[in-house]
């Protein structure tokens, strides 16, 4: 027997349009995640105490940028400000924003969205969820960039140098091909945990994409960044990794390279430096670090 099909009446059912609301978030310093709904009209971002949206950072003006929100549109424009409002690594006077771009002023990074109020749910657990690599834990490769153009923008400010490191688990295709990928997941999980275990609180740290990971470091000597970097290296070579009983032998090979202040350009070319650097270690025999 087939179903009936249920008749309705003439009378329309109305529908209610979705209505989209930009929200400024807060990327970088993590520690000051928030996401702010953005009214119609002009609001001003700086650290002074007239500033309708305040951001204590040294670097960030008493009136540093405005957002204006015209019901379709977001658009930043610079007040002035003293150490510049940038868009994607580049200065910008006025610019309208979507939702792929990084807006900086001083050490802060953040980016507009457009949601539904549905989505105001779009809370911290979220927000790490989208964050973090879902297989080891610690940071996914978009998030390492947004957090690291903060830390670039206060390295020119006070000169000081910053350190990035690509690290790749060597010979790790034949551990996958012998061990199967289980195995090799589980590898993977083993070496970011010991990286994380070792760096410092202040050191950020991506999985890169497969086998590769990002290591950016700050406020120490191109000398003490090597010493952290041979001491990555050597807790990967101590490390006794398992699998069925079977004892994998494993190391690592490092590219560092080290910037300072008005030297420093954007985090993708320091990034390609270091991958060429890695290269060079792989090519001396792997299991060491190359510094440039």
């Amino acid at each position: 027997m087939e179903d009936d099909t249920i008749m309705i009446n003439d009378n329309t059912i109305s529908y209610t349009p979705m209505v989209i609301h930009p929200y400024l978030i807060v990327l970088y310093p993590h520690s000051e995640f928030a996401q702010i709904l953005l009214e119609k009209g002009t609001v001003v971002l700086g650290r002074g105490q007239d500033a309708d949206i305040r951001f204590e950072d040294e670097l960030v003006s008493r009136r540093h940028c405005s957002l204006s929100f015209d019901g379709k549109n977001v658009t930043v424009e610079d007040l002035g400000s003293t150490n510049g409002t940038f868009v994607d690594g580049n200065f910008v006077h006025k610019q309208i924003l979507d939702s792929d771009n990084r807006l900086q002023i001083g050490r802060m990074v953040l980016k507009v969205a457009f949601k539904d109020p549905s989505e105001e749910a779009f809370s911290r657990e979220l927000y790490e969820a989208a964050t973090k690599d879902s297989l080891t834990g610690i940071l996914n490769r978009q998030a390492f960039m947004d957090r690291s153009a903060g830390e670039l923008v206060y390295a020119r400010r006070s000169n000081a140098f910053v350190h990035v490191a690509m690290i790749d688990i060597d010979d790790f295709k034949h551990v996958n091909d012998t061990w199967g990928h289980q195995c090799g997941d589980l590898i993977l999980r083993e070496v970011a945990r010991l990286l994380n275990d070792e760096k410092r609180d202040s050191d950020l740290l991506a999985r890169y994409g497969g086998e590769e990971f990002l290591l950016l470091m700050s406020g120490i000597s191109p000398e003490d960044a090597k010493k952290r970097a041979e001491k990555l290296r050597m807790a990967i070579e101590r490390h006794i990794f398992s699998w069925m009983d079977a004892r994998i032998p494993l190391t690592i090979s490092l590219g560092l390279t080290s910037r300072e202040g008005a030297n420093l350009t954007q985090i993708n070319d320091l990034i390609t430096e270091s991958d060429k650097l890695l290269y060079t270690s792989k090519g001396r025999g792997k299991n060491q670090v190359t510094a440039g």
